[in-house]
This record gives C-alpha cells, sequence and structure tokens, in this order.
C-alpha cells in the first residue's frame, strides 16, 4: 500500500478519498454546474461517484499519486476533488484534474489546490510533465491553469469535444520556482 501524507496548502488539505467521501462527493458530482465541462456530465446515482473513489484508491496504491479529495481546513469539509490521473483520449501524460462546490468558486481554492498537486507530482512523484484538456468555453479554468504556469500547446477534439490541451513541465515548474524566490 502506497500511504502518503497529505498535501496541506494555506487553507486546504488534499488527501486520498476514503469510502466515507461518497456522500459529499456526490453532492459535487451531482451539481449539473459543477460538471457542466465534465465528458461523462453529472452523476445521476451514487454507483458512479463510488466507482470514481474506488478507482482513485486503487490508483493511490499502485501509482503514488491520484485525484484527492479537497478538504476545507476551516471546516473540515470535503468540497471538492483535485490531483492526477492518466488522461487518454489517444494524449499520453499525467492529468492534473480539479472540480469544487459551486459554494466555493471564486476564492482562489481551485488555484491553491491544484498549486499543491503540482508541488507534489514534480517533487515526491518526480513526474516531468502534466497536462491539461480544457473546454475552450470554460475560461475560469483556462484561466487558473494559465496563472499556475499552464501553457497552452495545440487546440484539438478530446473525447468528442473541442479543448485547450495545456501542459506544464517540471523544468518550467522549478525556473518559476526560483525566479519566485528571487522577487
Amino acid at each position: 500500500m502506497n500511504t502518503m501524507q497529505p498535501i496541506i496548502t494555506e487553507r486546504l488539505k488534499l488527501r486520498p478519498f476514503e469510502r466515507t467521501d461518497e456522500e459529499a462527493a456526490f453532492a459535487f458530482f451531482s451539481d449539473p454546474e459543477v460538471m457542466r465541462f465534465s465528458l461523462n456530465g453529472p452523476h445521476s446515482s451514487r454507483k458512479p461517484t463510488e466507482d470514481f473513489i474506488v478507482t482513485n484508491i486503487n490508483r493511490q496504491d499502485r501509482q503514488g499519486y491520484s485525484i484527492w479529495a479537497v478538504v476545507e481546513q476551516e471546516t473540515g469539509t470535503v468540497i471538492g476533488m483535485c490531483g492526477l490521473a492518466e488522461f487518454g483520449h489517444g494524449v499520453p501524460g499525467i492529468e492534473l484534474a480539479y472540480r469544487l462546490r459551486c459554494d466555493r468558486w471564486g476564492q482562489g481554492y481551485a488555484s491553491e489546490a491544484a498549486r499543491g498537486a503540482i508541488e507534489y507530482s514534480f517533487t515526491e512523484s518526480k513526474l516531468e510533465r502534466l497536462i491539461a484538456a480544457v473546454e475552450p468555453a470554460n475560461i475560469a479554468s483556462v484561466h487558473v491553469l494559465e496563472k499556475i504556469g499552464f501553457v497552452r500547446v495545440s487546440r484539438r477534439t478530446v473525447a468528442g469535444k473541442d479543448a485547450f490541451l495545456l501542459e506544464l513541465t517540471r523544468d518550467d515548474w522549478l525556473s518559476s520556482q526560483i525566479s519566485d524566490q528571487r522577487s
């Protein structure tokens, strides 16, 4: 079993999903607004949420990374998910993915969680590159990714949808960390 220490940021904790997170996860996975840009749409029953949690528990054990529960430290509430998974869809690479409850949008949580996942991916998991695919209409998510250092590399069809493909390399991330320390 590959255990990890939770990723602690200023206001959040990213930790592996647990089966007890199903109710909180279903609350955001079943929300049509949260899932508006999802390839699969909102979960209409608890089964897809349960499958998602089991898949990520197994991925964490097998690979040392997964998509994690995002927990608000102040309340102890699971407010979303953020983490890493094999992308697929004809594009090789590990994807950074995130989703948050609507009532937590606009507070910088997506960027904060994503930065924690990126640091983990490049330091603990020793990955060399992360990718993300985002529909151009998902302006907020494109903004988050570009703000945290991802660059657009192409525009292509992914799973039947028009998407920007963005990437962040370990070298670019390290360079940005060094320049942040200098300023």
